[in-house]
């Protein structure tokens, strides 16, 4: 056996010293692989879906929407609660909710409802409102003939259609399903509350705007 030299044993304990952190490092990296995944390694690493291992939007059913009524004369504003399809009375108005949606926290926020608002004062505070023409005597009223100045006809007149647009009547609103509230209908159609002014209740006495709206698992 041929002694080795001082040169073959410096390269020798170099291959040893490369070769330890190898040895080292190799169950490190087979614990590294049994460990589970995060979500956010597991969406970088996979290749065919690019959303791997997000949970779906569950489908949600409207439960309840909270709404903040406002009294315009005496400046104090009311929570209401109202389940769907339920008849909740504030004032001379009945507001009945059909449906609302609120977004996941994951997207922009938004909550949205579909009300239907009825007054059952509106006939009364339209009387009021309408202006009384004074009474004039008829003995006051002076009377004069005007000269009928003489004139060739340009063609032939056309006939007024406001008596025929008079005699047809207005559409009726369409009716939803389920229950009915009394009196007039003043608003009908969504709310949003991220922009209360996008489609807000006209009335010069009270406002309403939605706050919140309650949903829960459709499955359950």
């Amino acid at each position: 056996m041929r002694p080795i030299s001082g040169l073959g044993v410096c390269v020798l304990a170099m291959a040893l010293a490369m070769s330890a952190p190898l040895a080292a490092q190799a169950p490190a990296d087979d614990e590294a692989a049994d460990e589970p995944l995060s979500e956010l390694d597991a969406l970088s690493r996979s290749e065919d879906d690019p959303f791997a291992g997000a949970s779906e939007k569950d489908e949600r059913e409207p439960v309840s929407v909270t709404l903040r009524a406002l009294n315009k004369i005496t400046a104090r504003y009311t929570d209401l609660e109202i389940g769907m399809n339920e008849i909740a009375r504030f004032g001379s108005l009945e507001i009945l909710p059909r449906t609302c949606d609120k977004r996941p926290p994951e997207e922009f926020p938004e909550t949205t409802a579909f009300l239907e608002i009825y007054d059952l004062e509106y006939e009364n505070r339209q009387s009021d409102l309408k202006i009384q023409e004074p009474e004039i005597l008829e003995d006051e009223i002076e009377t004069q003939e005007l000269e009928v100045l003489p004139g060739e006809p340009i063609g032939e007149a056309v006939p007024l259609r406001e008596a025929d647009a008079a005699e047809k009547p207005a559409p009726a609103p369409e009716v939803l399903e389920g229950p009915q509230a009394d009196g007039v209908n003043i608003f009908r159609g969504w709310m949003f509350a991220s922009s209360p002014a996008l489609n807000a209740l006209e009335h010069p006495v009270y406002d309403v705007w939605v706050i919140d709206c309650k949903t829960k698992d459709a499955d359950s």
